[in-house]
């Protein structure tokens, strides 16, 4: 492996960066006997590293072969899904239909007996026609043209 440092300025020490096939870093402090520790505990520790990343690595490969196994399995309200789909499908046909069939002179007849709101649009359209009247005023804290 290679060994080099680096100074990490987001935690502001030293660190000894281990590389091989991935990267290991340990932090450093000011006592070179503390440094030398923290190296050597960290190369023993690679064993059970290693370990562990196997046996996370046979864990995951389980979850995969248990999820294969569970997309393999048919849905067991399959049958009763496409005849729900079917139904709805066939409801919607008949909607339409019935939609279509609808004479449209009925709908205006319909839409003349209910009141209609006044509409917001054409009252903002006649205020934007005609001009508010400006008062005029004597200085800024007098707004409205009263003396006081």
């Amino acid at each position: 492996f290679e060994l080099s440092l680096r100074f990490d300025t987001y935690r502001s020490e030293y660190q000894a960066l281990l590389k091989g096939q991935r990267k290991y870093t340990v932090p450093l402090g000011t006592d070179p006997l503390g440094n030398i520790i923290w190296l050597d505990n960290s190369l023993n520790s690679f064993p059970e590293r290693i370990t562990s990343a196997e046996n996370e690595l046979t864990t995951l490969h389980q979850q995969q072969a248990a999820a294969q196994i569970e997309v393999e399995k048919p849905f067991p309200q399959e049958e009763e899904l496409a005849e729900k789909s079917a139904r709805l499908a066939e409801l919607n046909a008949q909607l339409d239909v019935d939609e279509k069939n609808h004479e449209p002179e009925q709908d205006e007849e319909e839409q003349e007996d209910t009141p209609r709101r006044p509409s917001v649009l054409a009252a903002l359209e006649e205020k934007s026609d005609k001009p508010e009247p400006v008062k005029p005023f004597r200085n800024y804290y007098d707004k409205d043209g009263d003396a006081r």
